[in-house]
């Protein structure tokens, strides 16, 4: 017989080893929100896949829950990635496939963006985040070009998430990282066939993050010369006496053509602009590629135009299942160095025809007032402040603009980097505009 202290001790005993247990088999099941001893402590894995178990937890969402007929799914590969492929089908109505963890607590108050480490097939994904108590089909989501039959790496900031349900945007204010409980990947990019999406990690990160050359302070130069795929824009460049430019205090954003685009041009193009005596030419044509201010992926999408250093308009838009650049398709995102940042796209961009006046700044103060108050008075603040950014980031550098009115503008965009509130940005940004609107001079830009 055991005495009374005996039994209690037994008990104890039992109820740990219930809670052990319990332990471990929550790691093996989520496998996911601890702290990766590789990234330090500053990152948390949210999703990687080593463990046979690590895809317990996901599930599919297809738009059979609509009728349609699209399918996906996902499983372990022999790489320790999860591959998310099916096919995607427009009929019934139907055009997406998702899949998501369940949710659960995360603990990612502070996070300050996201990474995605993918395999995609060159088309263009939606990266999902959901909060505890949120309507099932809506999540905050932000665009992930990939690149085919390449891994990335994709950083997304967590102010470039915006609540979305069935491909529109609804009002909310922005994401809170310590409400987010679950995790996902979607496809609706309106292209009928086969997809196919390797995943290999996703990770929170609670820093500002530069990766590659950008960790050491690299420029926009230093990242592009590191990554070996920009030998010819290095060249062209030099040539036009601008890569000095570009690695200077900037920031600026760089559509950068990859050599493969170089080489699409026509044959001898690319021997002829670097001429001396078509310095200018070549100048024009680099200085389209290139905008004031430091500008994400989803802020160029949400503001769609941008005036670049040659004065004339970039559009930014998302059609035909990729996000497009001008005339180009965007191939990577958002790689950070730390004097701006650089999106790789596919095709070398020609400027207008040089009889079209560029846009002088009064009238791109009006185009950006004219685009920012019905997204506005819609209820979508956000998307108006990346207009208005863009629009003052541009203004710092176009002639015509008076160095008081360079620097209310500087001021105004650092005044608004420290509010929190969308709308209080907003209108800090258009009270900017309109006191600096009255001194700029119609001015045409030169080349």
């Amino acid at each position: 017989m055991f005495t009374s202290r005996a039994r209690k001790m037994i008990c104890m005993l039992n109820s740990l080893r219930a809670l052990k247990r319990t332990f471990l088999v929550t790691l093996l099941l989520v496998g996911l929100s601890i702290a990766h001893p590789a990234c330090g402590k500053d990152v948390v894995v949210i999703s990687s896949f080593e463990s046979p178990d690590s895809a317990q937890g996901w599930f599919s969402v297809n738009d059979g829950v609509m009728g349609g007929v699209s399918k996906g799914g996902f499983e372990l590969t022999e790489r320790k990635t999860l591959l998310f492929r099916g096919e995607l089908s427009l009929k019934n109505n139907g055009g997406f496939a998702s899949i998501r963890t369940n949710p659960r607590d995360l603990d990612l108050a502070g996070a300050k963006g996201i990474s995605v480490k993918a395999r995609g097939d060159g088309r263009t994904y939606w990266v999902g985040l959901h909060t505890d108590g949120q309507f099932r089909a809506s999540s905050y989501r932000a665009y992930m070009p990939t690149t085919e039959g390449k891994f990335t790496e994709t950083f997304i900031p967590i102010v470039d998430f915006k609540l979305q349900a069935f491909g529109r945007q609804l009002p909310g204010g922005p994401l809170d990282p310590a409400a987010i409980a679950a995790v996902g990947f979607t496809i609706a990019d309106k292209k009928e066939g086969t997809f196919e999406l390797e995943i290999e990690s996703v990770k929170a990160v609670f820093e500002e993050t530069n990766t590659g050359s950008a960790e050491n302070g690299g420029t926009i130069v230093d990242v592009a010369t590191g990554a070996g795929t920009f030998k010819t824009l290095l060249a062209a460049a030099s040539a036009a006496g601008l890569a000095g430019t570009l690695a200077g205090e900037g920031p600026f954003t760089v559509f950068a053509p990859s050599d493969e685009a170089f080489s699409r041009m026509p044959a001898g193009a690319v021997e002829n602009l670097v001429k001396p005596e078509n310095k200018q030419k070549l100048a024009a044509i680099l200085k389209y590629h290139v905008i004031a201010g430091r500008i994400t992926l989803a802020k160029a999408l949400e503001a769609g135009t941008g005036v670049t250093l040659n004065g004339a308009a970039l559009q930014a838009s998302f059609a035909d299942g990729r996000v497009r650049i001008g005339s180009a398709n965007l191939v990577q995102a958002d790689i950070p160095a730390s004097n701006g940042i650089i999106h790789v796209i596919d095709q070398v961009l020609l400027p207008p025809d040089e009889t079209a006046l560029p846009l002088e700044p009064t009238a791109f103060i009006g185009l950006a007032i004219e685009r920012g108050v019905p997204l506005f008075n819609n209820g979508d603040a956000g998307a108006c402040v990346a207009v208005y950014e863009i629009t003052c980031e541009a203004l710092r550098s176009m002639p015509g603009v008076t160095e008081e009115s360079r620097n209310d503008l500087a001021e105004a965009l650092a005044k608004m980097r420290t509010e929190k509130s969308e709308r209080e940005k907003a209108w800090i940004l258009r009270r900017a505009l309109d006191r600096v609107r009255p001194s700029c001079s119609p001015t045409t830009p030169a080349i």
